[in-house]
């Protein structure tokens, strides 16, 4: 009986052990993925998070609305600085809408842009001057207008050609930050 009993001990220690064994192996797996995805948040943070600021419509010449836009507003020198730098994404729902003092030339870069970006150049009067398209991200190459603008709205890259956006195109936008 002792003999029996020394065996049904020693089975049942090896299948606990085996159970131990196989579990802390099975968490050490899922410790390396949370390790990695870990390593992953850190090296790729979330960045600024979108704030809706606006609406803002774009429209043929003639009145036709191409598509509506959620829009982030960029109206003082601090925020036009830093603009879309340190994000990873947008989607094409969204934009960001500089807006300046005065009509006249301007230029764009993408440093620390993280995303490829169109570059909507437009008058005063709302009216698209000029678009520059898949502006490469963290480039430093100056992107300038092809004339005067007043406002320059940032859209995922590709967009323009999406909705077959060209100059004389027109926007519309309005403020729902209260501002």
């Amino acid at each position: 009986m002792k003999h029996t009993r020394n065996n049904t001990t020693y089975f049942l220690f090896s299948f606990f052990l085996f159970t131990v064994l196989i579990g802390c192996d099975s968490d050490t797996t899922s410790t390396k993925s949370d390790q990695k995805d870990a390593g992953r948040s850190e090296v790729r943070p979330a960045g600024p998070q979108f704030k809706k600021e606006g609406e803002l419509w774009l429209t043929k010449a003639e009145g036709d609305t191409i598509r509506q836009l959620d829009i982030e507003i960029a109206d003082i020198e601090s925020e036009r600085t830093i603009g879309l730098m340190h994000r990873w994404s947008m989607p094409d729902t969204q934009g960001m809408l500089f807006i300046f003092e005065e009509e006249e030339p301007r230029s764009f870069w993408m440093h620390n842009t993280l995303m490829g970006l169109d570059i909507i150049y437009i008058k005063a009067d709302g009216t698209i001057e000029s678009i520059a398209k898949y502006c490469v991200p963290k480039s430093d190459k100056s992107i300038p207008s092809k004339g005067p603008a007043m406002y320059v709205l940032e859209v995922q890259e590709g967009f323009s050609d999406i909705y077959g956006l060209v100059p004389g195109d027109k926007i519309i936008f309005q403020r729902t930050d209260g501002k």
